[in-house]
Protein backbone atom coordinates (compact mmCIF):
# COMPACT_ATOMS: atom_id res chain seq x y z
CA UNK A 1 0.00 0.00 0.00
CA UNK A 2 2.62 2.44 0.97
CA UNK A 3 4.79 1.37 -2.31
CA UNK A 4 1.52 2.26 -4.31
CA UNK A 5 1.22 5.50 -2.60
CA UNK A 6 4.41 6.70 -3.23
CA UNK A 7 4.59 5.87 -7.13
CA UNK A 8 1.02 7.45 -7.33
CA UNK A 9 2.24 10.68 -5.21
CA UNK A 10 5.42 10.97 -7.51
CA UNK A 11 2.77 11.18 -10.60
CA UNK A 12 0.44 13.49 -9.10
CA UNK A 13 3.43 16.14 -8.63
CA UNK A 14 3.92 15.95 -12.37
CA UNK A 15 0.25 16.89 -12.89
CA UNK A 16 1.03 19.76 -10.88
CA UNK A 17 4.19 20.76 -12.98
CA UNK A 18 2.71 24.53 -14.04
CA UNK A 19 4.48 26.75 -16.66
CA UNK A 20 3.25 29.79 -17.02
CA UNK A 21 4.06 32.33 -20.15
CA UNK A 22 6.36 35.24 -18.63
CA UNK A 23 6.30 33.74 -15.59
CA UNK A 24 8.36 30.37 -15.66
CA UNK A 25 7.99 26.41 -14.92
CA UNK A 26 7.24 25.47 -11.14
CA UNK A 27 5.74 23.39 -8.79
CA UNK A 28 1.91 24.06 -7.93
CA UNK A 29 0.68 23.74 -3.97
CA UNK A 30 -2.77 20.98 -5.19
CA UNK A 31 -6.11 20.87 -7.60
CA UNK A 32 -8.08 22.10 -8.20
CA UNK A 33 -8.16 24.48 -5.26
CA UNK A 34 -4.54 25.91 -5.51
CA UNK A 35 -3.17 25.25 -9.05
CA UNK A 36 -0.57 28.50 -8.18
CA UNK A 37 2.93 29.20 -6.90
CA UNK A 38 3.18 28.59 -2.71
CA UNK A 39 6.20 29.34 -0.30
CA UNK A 40 5.22 27.11 2.16
CA UNK A 41 3.91 24.11 0.26
CA UNK A 42 6.98 24.00 -1.86
CA UNK A 43 9.32 24.43 1.40
CA UNK A 44 8.16 20.90 2.00
CA UNK A 45 7.07 19.66 -1.21
CA UNK A 46 10.41 19.86 -3.08
CA UNK A 47 12.09 18.19 -0.30
CA UNK A 48 10.40 14.86 -1.36
CA UNK A 49 10.55 15.65 -5.18
CA UNK A 50 14.27 15.83 -4.41
CA UNK A 51 14.11 12.54 -3.10
CA UNK A 52 12.41 11.10 -6.38
CA UNK A 53 15.00 12.59 -8.88
CA UNK A 54 12.71 15.65 -9.95
CA UNK A 55 15.82 18.10 -9.61
CA UNK A 56 14.70 20.14 -12.33
CA UNK A 57 11.08 21.03 -10.87
CA UNK A 58 13.05 21.68 -7.26
CA UNK A 59 15.27 24.38 -8.82
CA UNK A 60 13.28 26.18 -11.35
CA UNK A 61 10.74 26.46 -8.49
CA UNK A 62 13.59 27.90 -6.46
CA UNK A 63 14.80 30.77 -8.37
CA UNK A 64 11.44 31.84 -9.29
CA UNK A 65 10.34 32.25 -5.70
CA UNK A 66 13.70 33.88 -4.79
CA UNK A 67 13.00 36.04 -8.20
CA UNK A 68 9.45 37.31 -7.21
CA UNK A 69 10.09 37.71 -3.52
CA UNK A 70 13.25 39.78 -4.32
CA UNK A 71 10.87 42.13 -6.72
CA UNK A 72 7.83 41.97 -4.06
CA UNK A 73 9.24 42.26 -0.82
CA UNK A 74 13.46 42.57 -1.69
CA UNK A 75 14.67 42.35 2.02
CA UNK A 76 14.98 38.78 1.94
CA UNK A 77 11.64 37.74 3.26
CA UNK A 78 9.49 34.84 1.18
CA UNK A 79 6.32 35.56 -0.53
CA UNK A 80 3.39 32.91 0.66
CA UNK A 81 1.66 33.05 -2.72
CA UNK A 82 1.69 34.38 -5.95
CA UNK A 83 -1.34 33.81 -8.41
CA UNK A 84 -0.84 32.60 -12.06
CA UNK A 85 -1.15 36.28 -13.40
CA UNK A 86 1.98 37.47 -10.76
CA UNK A 87 -0.26 38.80 -7.91
CA UNK A 88 1.45 38.14 -5.07
CA UNK A 89 -1.65 38.20 -2.26
CA UNK A 90 0.66 37.51 0.90
CA UNK A 91 3.82 38.89 0.73
CA UNK A 92 5.10 35.94 3.43
CA UNK A 93 4.31 34.54 6.75
CA UNK A 94 7.40 34.32 9.03
CA UNK A 95 8.08 30.93 8.77
CA UNK A 96 8.13 30.77 5.44
CA UNK A 97 11.59 32.91 5.21
CA UNK A 98 13.13 30.24 7.18
CA UNK A 99 11.36 27.36 5.49
CA UNK A 100 12.53 28.44 2.28
CA UNK A 101 16.49 28.59 3.06
CA UNK A 102 16.14 24.82 4.43
CA UNK A 103 14.86 24.22 1.31
CA UNK A 104 17.65 25.50 -0.56
CA UNK A 105 19.85 23.69 1.68
CA UNK A 106 18.55 20.32 0.92
CA UNK A 107 18.11 21.18 -2.70
CA UNK A 108 22.15 21.77 -2.69
CA UNK A 109 22.90 18.87 -0.41
CA UNK A 110 20.63 16.55 -3.21
CA UNK A 111 22.11 18.34 -6.60
CA UNK A 112 25.25 19.87 -5.83
CA UNK A 113 24.39 22.79 -7.87
CA UNK A 114 26.96 25.31 -7.05
CA UNK A 115 25.82 27.91 -9.40
CA UNK A 116 22.32 27.82 -7.68
CA UNK A 117 23.41 28.84 -4.27
CA UNK A 118 25.50 31.32 -5.50
CA UNK A 119 22.44 32.77 -7.23
CA UNK A 120 20.36 32.71 -4.54
CA UNK A 121 22.82 33.23 -1.37
CA UNK A 122 22.74 36.94 -1.35
CA UNK A 123 19.49 36.60 -0.77
CA UNK A 124 19.56 34.11 2.20
CA UNK A 125 21.91 35.98 4.23
CA UNK A 126 18.91 39.24 3.56
CA UNK A 127 16.29 36.24 4.63
CA UNK A 128 18.67 35.60 7.96
CA UNK A 129 18.81 39.34 8.79
CA UNK A 130 15.38 39.85 8.48
CA UNK A 131 14.45 37.06 10.55
CA UNK A 132 16.89 37.55 13.38
CA UNK A 133 16.50 41.46 13.70
CA UNK A 134 13.56 42.99 11.77
CA UNK A 135 11.19 40.12 13.26
CA UNK A 136 12.74 40.25 16.48
CA UNK A 137 11.85 43.10 18.11
CA UNK A 138 12.50 42.20 21.54
CA UNK A 139 16.14 41.19 20.91
CA UNK A 140 14.50 37.00 22.75
CA UNK A 141 16.33 35.28 19.51
CA UNK A 142 12.61 33.97 18.88
CA UNK A 143 11.22 35.95 15.32
CA UNK A 144 7.77 37.00 15.79
CA UNK A 145 4.83 36.67 13.49
CA UNK A 146 2.40 34.09 11.94
CA UNK A 147 3.41 30.48 10.99
CA UNK A 148 2.07 27.80 9.33
CA UNK A 149 -1.00 27.87 11.31
CA UNK A 150 -3.58 30.40 10.30
CA UNK A 151 -5.44 31.19 13.20
CA UNK A 152 -6.44 34.86 13.57
CA UNK A 153 -4.55 36.36 16.38
CA UNK A 154 -1.45 34.00 16.63
CA UNK A 155 0.84 36.93 15.54
CA UNK A 156 3.65 35.43 18.09
CA UNK A 157 6.94 33.76 18.36
CA UNK A 158 5.94 30.49 17.29
CA UNK A 159 7.06 27.14 17.65
CA UNK A 160 7.78 26.39 14.05
CA UNK A 161 9.16 29.71 13.19
CA UNK A 162 11.41 29.01 16.07
CA UNK A 163 12.64 25.65 15.30
CA UNK A 164 12.68 26.59 11.56
CA UNK A 165 14.25 29.78 12.12
CA UNK A 166 17.35 27.39 13.83
CA UNK A 167 17.18 25.32 10.95
CA UNK A 168 17.72 28.24 8.80
CA UNK A 169 20.72 29.50 10.67
CA UNK A 170 22.29 25.87 10.74
CA UNK A 171 22.22 25.87 6.67
CA UNK A 172 23.30 29.35 6.29
CA UNK A 173 26.52 28.44 8.25
CA UNK A 174 27.13 25.86 5.93
CA UNK A 175 26.05 28.03 3.10
CA UNK A 176 28.61 30.52 4.38
CA UNK A 177 31.39 28.01 4.74
CA UNK A 178 30.65 27.06 0.68
CA UNK A 179 30.82 30.79 0.08
CA UNK A 180 33.81 31.36 2.05
CA UNK A 181 32.65 33.41 4.43
CA UNK A 182 34.03 31.99 8.08
CA UNK A 183 33.53 34.73 9.87
CA UNK A 184 29.37 34.80 8.68
CA UNK A 185 29.48 30.91 9.09
CA UNK A 186 30.86 31.32 13.22
CA UNK A 187 28.36 33.61 13.58
CA UNK A 188 25.16 31.84 11.84
CA UNK A 189 26.33 28.52 13.99
CA UNK A 190 26.69 30.56 17.10
CA UNK A 191 22.76 31.77 16.78
CA UNK A 192 21.87 28.40 15.62
CA UNK A 193 23.39 27.04 18.75
CA UNK A 194 22.21 29.44 20.86
CA UNK A 195 18.37 29.17 19.65
CA UNK A 196 18.15 25.57 20.11
CA UNK A 197 19.17 25.74 23.32
CA UNK A 198 16.52 28.12 23.89
CA UNK A 199 13.70 26.20 22.23
CA UNK A 200 14.30 23.30 24.16
CA UNK A 201 14.13 25.21 27.43
CA UNK A 202 11.41 28.17 26.96
CA UNK A 203 8.54 25.97 24.96
CA UNK A 204 9.02 22.80 26.99
CA UNK A 205 6.30 22.11 28.84
CA UNK A 206 7.73 19.38 31.57
CA UNK A 207 4.25 19.23 33.08
CA UNK A 208 2.74 18.14 29.71
CA UNK A 209 5.54 16.40 28.01
CA UNK A 210 5.47 18.13 25.33
CA UNK A 211 6.40 21.50 23.02
CA UNK A 212 3.97 24.69 23.49
CA UNK A 213 2.21 26.26 20.69
CA UNK A 214 3.90 30.24 21.34
CA UNK A 215 6.76 31.77 23.49
CA UNK A 216 4.76 35.14 24.44
CA UNK A 217 4.14 37.53 27.76
CA UNK A 218 0.64 37.18 29.28
CA UNK A 219 -0.48 40.05 27.45
CA UNK A 220 -0.17 38.53 24.12
CA UNK A 221 -1.54 35.61 24.95
CA UNK A 222 -4.80 37.43 25.66
CA UNK A 223 -4.61 38.76 22.71
CA UNK A 224 -3.89 35.41 20.82
CA UNK A 225 -6.88 34.09 22.93
CA UNK A 226 -8.69 36.62 21.99
CA UNK A 227 -8.54 36.64 18.26
CA UNK A 228 -9.21 32.94 18.01
CA UNK A 229 -12.44 33.34 19.82
CA UNK A 230 -13.27 36.00 17.52
CA UNK A 231 -12.43 33.52 14.43
CA UNK A 232 -14.34 31.20 15.79
CA UNK A 233 -18.08 33.47 16.64
CA UNK A 234 -17.61 34.53 12.69
CA UNK A 235 -16.70 30.90 11.18
CA UNK A 236 -18.61 28.49 13.29
CA UNK A 237 -21.42 27.00 15.46
CA UNK A 238 -22.26 24.11 17.36
CA UNK A 239 -20.67 21.78 20.34
CA UNK A 240 -16.94 22.10 19.31
CA UNK A 241 -16.91 25.97 18.50
CA UNK A 242 -18.12 25.73 22.17
CA UNK A 243 -15.75 24.01 23.68
CA UNK A 244 -13.00 25.74 21.81
CA UNK A 245 -14.17 29.25 22.74
CA UNK A 246 -14.29 27.69 26.63
CA UNK A 247 -11.10 26.26 26.56
CA UNK A 248 -9.12 29.85 24.85
CA UNK A 249 -11.61 31.80 27.66
CA UNK A 250 -9.61 29.34 30.50
CA UNK A 251 -6.39 31.15 29.02
CA UNK A 252 -7.57 34.42 28.93
CA UNK A 253 -8.57 33.65 32.86
CA UNK A 254 -4.40 32.37 33.25
CA UNK A 255 -2.92 35.45 31.35
CA UNK A 256 -4.93 38.01 32.93
CA UNK A 257 -4.22 36.34 36.48
CA UNK A 258 -0.63 36.89 35.86
CA UNK A 259 1.68 39.60 35.51
CA UNK A 260 1.12 41.17 32.02
CA UNK A 261 4.70 41.04 31.16
CA UNK A 262 5.28 37.09 32.47
CA UNK A 263 6.73 35.30 29.85
CA UNK A 264 6.65 31.54 28.82
CA UNK A 265 4.99 28.72 26.47
CA UNK A 266 1.40 28.07 25.97
CA UNK A 267 -1.28 25.92 24.02
CA UNK A 268 -3.44 27.96 22.10
CA UNK A 269 -4.35 25.19 19.72
CA UNK A 270 -2.10 22.33 20.36
CA UNK A 271 -1.14 22.76 16.75
CA UNK A 272 -0.02 20.03 14.80
CA UNK A 273 3.75 21.75 14.29
CA UNK A 274 4.38 21.23 17.83
CA UNK A 275 6.26 17.91 15.97
CA UNK A 276 8.72 20.28 14.50
CA UNK A 277 11.22 19.92 16.78
CA UNK A 278 10.97 16.18 16.89
CA UNK A 279 11.07 16.54 12.53
CA UNK A 280 14.52 18.44 12.85
CA UNK A 281 15.78 16.46 15.25
CA UNK A 282 16.67 19.12 17.64
CA UNK A 283 14.95 17.76 20.51
CA UNK A 284 17.16 16.21 23.30
CA UNK A 285 16.05 12.55 23.33
CA UNK A 286 14.75 12.26 26.05
CA UNK A 287 12.06 15.30 25.44
CA UNK A 288 12.05 14.16 21.59
CA UNK A 289 10.39 10.81 23.20
CA UNK A 290 8.35 11.93 25.65
CA UNK A 291 6.78 14.66 22.99
CA UNK A 292 6.42 12.00 20.46
CA UNK A 293 4.78 9.61 22.80
CA UNK A 294 2.47 12.35 24.21
CA UNK A 295 0.89 13.05 19.97
CA UNK A 296 0.76 9.82 19.05
CA UNK A 297 -1.33 9.09 22.63
CA UNK A 298 -3.44 12.36 22.80
CA UNK A 299 -3.14 14.56 19.56
CA UNK A 300 -3.99 11.86 17.10
CA UNK A 301 -7.35 10.70 14.81
CA UNK A 302 -7.40 8.04 12.68
CA UNK A 303 -5.59 9.36 10.19
CA UNK A 304 -3.01 10.97 12.29
CA UNK A 305 -2.21 14.30 13.90
CA UNK A 306 -5.38 16.41 14.33
CA UNK A 307 -4.07 19.89 12.97
CA UNK A 308 -5.45 21.01 16.28
CA UNK A 309 -5.70 19.00 19.23
CA UNK A 310 -8.12 20.96 20.69
CA UNK A 311 -10.41 21.15 17.91
CA UNK A 312 -10.02 17.56 16.73
CA UNK A 313 -11.32 18.05 13.66
CA UNK A 314 -9.16 17.87 10.60
CA UNK A 315 -5.97 15.69 9.61
CA UNK A 316 -3.61 16.17 6.74
CA UNK A 317 -1.31 14.54 4.70
CA UNK A 318 1.74 17.11 5.61
CA UNK A 319 0.76 17.44 9.14
CA UNK A 320 0.96 13.05 9.34
CA UNK A 321 3.79 13.43 7.23
CA UNK A 322 5.64 15.49 9.46
CA UNK A 323 4.82 13.39 12.31
CA UNK A 324 6.36 10.17 10.24
CA UNK A 325 9.42 12.05 9.89
CA UNK A 326 9.56 13.03 13.57
CA UNK A 327 9.32 9.25 14.39
CA UNK A 328 12.08 7.99 11.94
CA UNK A 329 14.52 10.58 13.06
CA UNK A 330 14.24 9.61 16.64
CA UNK A 331 14.54 5.72 15.69
CA UNK A 332 11.24 4.88 16.06
CA UNK A 333 11.25 3.61 12.05
CA UNK A 334 8.12 1.61 12.64
CA UNK A 335 5.66 4.55 14.30
CA UNK A 336 7.07 6.29 11.02
CA UNK A 337 5.42 3.61 8.69
CA UNK A 338 2.53 3.13 10.16
CA UNK A 339 2.01 7.28 9.48
CA UNK A 340 2.64 6.72 6.31
CA UNK A 341 0.32 3.86 5.95
CA UNK A 342 -2.66 6.06 7.02
CA UNK A 343 -1.61 8.17 4.45
CA UNK A 344 -1.53 5.11 1.56
CA UNK A 345 -4.96 4.31 3.07
CA UNK A 346 -6.60 6.40 1.38
CA UNK A 347 -5.19 6.70 -1.83
CA UNK A 348 -7.80 6.59 -4.58
CA UNK A 349 -10.85 7.75 -2.33
CA UNK A 350 -12.41 10.56 -4.39
CA UNK A 351 -9.81 10.42 -7.51
CA UNK A 352 -8.69 7.22 -8.65
CA UNK A 353 -4.65 7.32 -8.36
CA UNK A 354 -4.64 10.55 -5.71
CA UNK A 355 -4.58 11.60 -2.09
CA UNK A 356 -6.09 14.18 -1.04
CA UNK A 357 -5.32 16.66 1.11
CA UNK A 358 -7.67 16.64 3.79
CA UNK A 359 -8.10 13.22 5.03
CA UNK A 360 -9.34 10.80 4.38
CA UNK A 361 -11.57 12.11 1.73
CA UNK A 362 -12.27 15.75 1.35
CA UNK A 363 -9.86 19.19 0.20
CA UNK A 364 -7.63 19.19 -2.83
CA UNK A 365 -8.35 15.86 -4.72
CA UNK A 366 -4.02 15.94 -4.80
CA UNK A 367 -1.84 18.40 -3.01
CA UNK A 368 1.88 18.61 -3.61
CA UNK A 369 3.57 18.65 -0.17
CA UNK A 370 1.91 14.78 0.22
CA UNK A 371 5.64 13.66 -0.99
CA UNK A 372 7.47 15.82 1.48
CA UNK A 373 6.13 12.28 4.22
CA UNK A 374 6.05 9.77 1.25
CA UNK A 375 9.48 10.29 -0.42
CA UNK A 376 11.22 12.14 2.45
CA UNK A 377 10.01 9.41 5.57
CA UNK A 378 11.10 6.44 3.18
CA UNK A 379 14.33 7.46 1.08
CA UNK A 380 15.93 9.27 4.32
CA UNK A 381 14.16 7.54 6.77
CA UNK A 382 14.17 3.95 5.88
CA UNK A 383 17.00 3.65 3.60
CA UNK A 384 18.61 6.18 5.59
CA UNK A 385 20.14 8.37 2.66
CA UNK A 386 21.62 11.75 3.29
CA UNK A 387 23.97 12.87 0.48
CA UNK A 388 26.08 15.97 -0.14
CA UNK A 389 26.26 15.75 -3.81
CA UNK A 390 28.84 18.90 -3.98
CA UNK A 391 31.39 16.61 -2.30
CA UNK A 392 30.12 13.42 -3.55
CA UNK A 393 29.46 12.01 -0.12
CA UNK A 394 26.38 9.95 1.24
CA UNK A 395 26.04 8.94 4.61
CA UNK A 396 23.76 5.54 4.97
CA UNK A 397 21.70 5.39 7.98
CA UNK A 398 19.05 2.85 7.43
CA UNK A 399 16.42 1.56 9.54
CA UNK A 400 14.59 -1.49 8.74
CA UNK A 401 10.96 -1.60 10.29
CA UNK A 402 10.09 -4.77 12.00
CA UNK A 403 7.97 -6.28 9.86
CA UNK A 404 9.93 -5.06 6.65
CA UNK A 405 12.34 -7.94 5.45
CA UNK A 406 13.77 -6.68 2.66
CA UNK A 407 13.88 -3.20 0.86
CA UNK A 408 15.61 -2.19 -2.42
CA UNK A 409 16.18 1.51 -4.14
CA UNK A 410 17.11 1.42 -7.70
CA UNK A 411 18.70 4.35 -9.51
CA UNK A 412 18.38 6.53 -6.82
CA UNK A 413 19.32 10.17 -8.50
CA UNK A 414 21.99 11.64 -6.18
CA UNK A 415 24.13 14.65 -7.90
CA UNK A 416 25.74 13.30 -10.99
CA UNK A 417 25.58 10.11 -9.51
CA UNK A 418 22.95 7.29 -9.52
CA UNK A 419 23.03 4.50 -7.08
CA UNK A 420 21.50 1.15 -6.06
CA UNK A 421 20.89 0.27 -2.20
CA UNK A 422 19.25 -2.84 -0.50
CA UNK A 423 18.80 -3.95 2.70
CA UNK A 424 17.58 -7.22 4.21
CA UNK A 425 17.32 -9.14 7.27
CA UNK A 426 18.71 -12.90 7.43
CA UNK A 427 18.11 -14.14 10.51
CA UNK A 428 19.70 -11.79 12.81
CA UNK A 429 21.48 -10.20 10.63
CA UNK A 430 20.88 -6.95 8.89
CA UNK A 431 22.72 -6.70 5.12
CA UNK A 432 23.34 -4.08 3.56
CA UNK A 433 24.53 -4.00 -0.32
CA UNK A 434 25.06 -0.80 -2.46
CA UNK A 435 26.33 0.16 -5.45
CA UNK A 436 27.49 3.74 -6.94
CA UNK A 437 27.21 4.40 -11.08
CA UNK A 438 30.13 6.70 -10.51
CA UNK A 439 33.26 5.47 -8.64
CA UNK A 440 34.58 8.44 -6.85
CA UNK A 441 31.88 8.93 -4.37
CA UNK A 442 32.37 8.11 -1.10
CA UNK A 443 29.66 6.35 1.30
CA UNK A 444 29.95 6.41 5.21
CA UNK A 445 27.53 4.34 7.26
CA UNK A 446 26.18 5.46 10.01
CA UNK A 447 25.67 2.61 12.32
CA UNK A 448 24.98 4.62 15.69
CA UNK A 449 21.54 2.81 16.17
CA UNK A 450 23.32 -0.20 16.58
CA UNK A 451 26.15 -0.29 19.35
CA UNK A 452 27.05 -3.06 20.32
CA UNK A 453 26.38 -5.29 17.56
CA UNK A 454 29.31 -6.77 15.46
CA UNK A 455 29.78 -4.92 11.99
CA UNK A 456 31.43 -6.30 8.71
CA UNK A 457 32.14 -4.56 5.90
CA UNK A 458 33.16 -5.85 2.50
CA UNK A 459 33.69 -9.47 3.76
CA UNK A 460 36.12 -8.30 6.75
CA UNK A 461 35.26 -7.79 10.46
CA UNK A 462 35.36 -4.14 11.78
CA UNK A 463 37.82 -4.68 15.17
CA UNK A 464 36.83 -0.57 15.81
CA UNK A 465 34.34 -0.04 18.40
CA UNK A 466 31.10 0.39 16.81
CA UNK A 467 30.61 4.01 17.92
CA UNK A 468 33.92 5.18 16.48
CA UNK A 469 33.49 3.58 12.95
CA UNK A 470 32.25 5.46 10.26
CA UNK A 471 33.13 2.96 7.11
CA UNK A 472 33.95 4.09 4.03
CA UNK A 473 32.88 1.96 1.39
CA UNK A 474 33.89 2.04 -2.60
Amino acid sequence: AIEQAYYWTKINNRWLETEVDTIGLFLSAGAVEYPWLFGCDNSYALQGALRTGNFEIAKSTMRLLNKVSERVNGNGRIIHEMSNNGFVGNKGNTQETAHFIMALWDVFLWTGDRELLEEIYPNVKKGIAWLTETMDTNCNLFPEGYGIMEVKGLNAELIDVAVYTQQALEAAACMAVIMHEDDRAAIYKEQADKLRLKINKDFWNEEAQSFCDFYATAADAVKVAEGAIEQLQQNDTGVTCDTLITFYRSILRKAKAMALDAEMGWFTNKNWVINTPMECGIAPNEQGLAALEQIGTHHCGPYGPYLSAVERKRMMTISTGVQAMAEAQYGRIDEAVHYLYLIASTLGRNMPGAINEMMPDYGCPYQAWTIYGMGKVLISGCFGVWPDAYRKTIRLAPQLPEKWNKISLKKLRVGDNFINLEVERKGEAIMIEYASAQPDWTVNLDLSRMIGKEVWVNGKKQDTPLAQIAAEVR
